[in-house]
């Protein structure tokens, strides 16, 4: 998987990584005095995966799944075990029956021989459940590596929102004291002076916001890795370029080969493993036993040879491959619908991953610059006292919901991006 972030320095509480001293960027000095003690570790997108797919105890589950299947393929082919049994008859009775004096006493031993290659297709249908497994295994794989991406952008983003109510928090605080010293000479009224604090107030919430959210969305990460504690993690990239946008021609050769279409292919073969186990059980097997039988009464002994082969298999059978006929044709039309859904929903992410990236254009080149233009001008005449204060807030607050919207915008765009590479995903992309 790709993304536009490309690197993140994590700090954490306990790690066996050495420590590094770590490239600075706007926000280093306020995580370096953060609540938790801090060493540096530089983790990039893959490196973060890696982790994720190394330690995640899910992978572990659906790993132990896989061995139990193949124990269970190993089990089914065996072959039916011998018997040994015993039988003692007429004993206990009246008469001449009293006591053991006409016992017949009989050992013997049985075998059961499975007919119609019933075995191998046991042996068939179990290779095919561990095939399945295996593919879940995958499957997961690529879903805790597009877990963590959307966890990699929702830090990278939360890192711009913080940094974005850092500024606004000077901001505030600097027209703050530029009023004060105007109230001062007298050349603003003192109303204006509370406007401007209720603005600082309200950038501080808006700070104490961010850094919540910023926290919540390491922890997250985070957590993907096993932490058990906040862990304060700083991303290095540049969340603010954009990847191209993929050709949906392109993504649509690779639905065929995508996890999900597999999955309904090797269903398929599962199914096709049961039928021909169903097809075998058409064949009876034969129940075979010889033993030893002791005859008390004449005190002599004899071979004793038993053969049981049961009927109405052939009409079992033809019932059972039927039933399978059935699910293997529901199986292709639930494909059918599956392959369809999946172009549609495709080309609807794309059409939502275009807009995002028109909004992020249109804010990125016209808006937000038209905003600074402005709000350049609303300082200017608020200085040379043509505007007042509520207008320069007013242009300071419009500038500061454009960036929120572009980085909105952005996010939305990395994440659907992150879907789109999912669902069009080879096995075997993720590290």
């Amino acid at each position: 998987m790709q993304a536009a972030v490309s690197c993140v320095s994590i700090y954490r509480w306990e790690t066996s990584v050495p420590s590094r001293k770590c490239r600075s960027l706007a926000l280093v000095g306020w995580l370096s005095v953060a609540v938790y003690p801090a060493i540096a570790a530089e983790v990039d997108l893959d490196s973060a995966i890696r982790q994720t797919l190394a330690q995640h105890p899910a992978l572990l589950a659906e790993g132990l799944a896989v061995a139990a299947l193949e124990r269970q393929a190993e089990l089914e082919g065996l072959p039916p075990p011998l018997t040994f049994g015993a039988d003692l008859e007429n004993f206990g009775g009246t008469g001449s029956l009293s006591g053991i004096r006409s016992a017949e006493a009989t050992l013997r031993m049985g075998q059961v021989y499975e007919l119609g290659g019933k075995r191998a297709a046991r042996q068939a249908l179990g290779l095919a459940d561990v095939d399945r497994q295996l593919h879940a295994v995958q499957q997961r794989r690529l879903d805790l590596a597009t877990e963590t991406t959307r966890r990699y952008i929702a830090v990278a983003g939360a890192q711009h929102e913080l940094a974005l109510a850092l500024q606004q928090t000077a901001l505030a605080l600097e027209t703050e004291a530029a009023v004060r010293q105007r109230v001062e000479r007298g050349v603003a009224a003192e109303a204006d002076q509370s406007l401007a604090q209720i603005a600082v107030v309200r950038a501080e919430l808006a700070q104490e916001h961010a850094e919540h959210q910023l926290a919540s969305a390491q922890f997250a990460l985070a957590a993907l890795w096993g932490a058990t504690r906040p862990i304060a993690i700083e991303v290095f990239g540049d969340f603010l370029t954009l990847p191209e946008m993929p050709d949906f021609e392109v993504l649509t050769d690779r639905l065929s080969t995508a996890p999900e279409a597999v999955a309904y292919i090797l269903e398929g073969e599962r199914l096709m493993a049961d039928r021909a186990v169903a097809s075998a059980s058409a064949h009876p097997d034969i129940s075979v036993s010889l033993g030893v039988r002791r005859l008390e009464a004449v005190n002599d002994q004899a071979m004793v040879f038993s053969v049981a082969v049961p009927f109405g298999s052939k009409a079992r059978s033809n019932l059972a491959v039927a039933r399978n006929d059935a699910q293997s044709s529901a199986l292709d039309a639930r494909q059918q619908a599956a392959n369809l859904e999946a172009r549609q929903l495709l080309f609807a992410r794309l059409q939502q991953l275009g807009h995002a990236h028109t909004e992020f254009a249109a804010l990125s080149e016209r808006m937000i610059p038209a905003a600074e233009r402005g709000l350049a001008l609303t300082q200017t005449g608020y200085d040379n006292a043509r505007y007042s204060i509520l207008q320069l807030t007013q242009a300071q607050a419009v500038l500061l919901q454009l960036q929120h919207e572009r980085l909105s915008a952005a996010a939305r765009y990395h994440l659907l991006l992150a879907e789109i590479e999912r669902s069009t995903a080879v096995l075997g992309d993720t590290p």
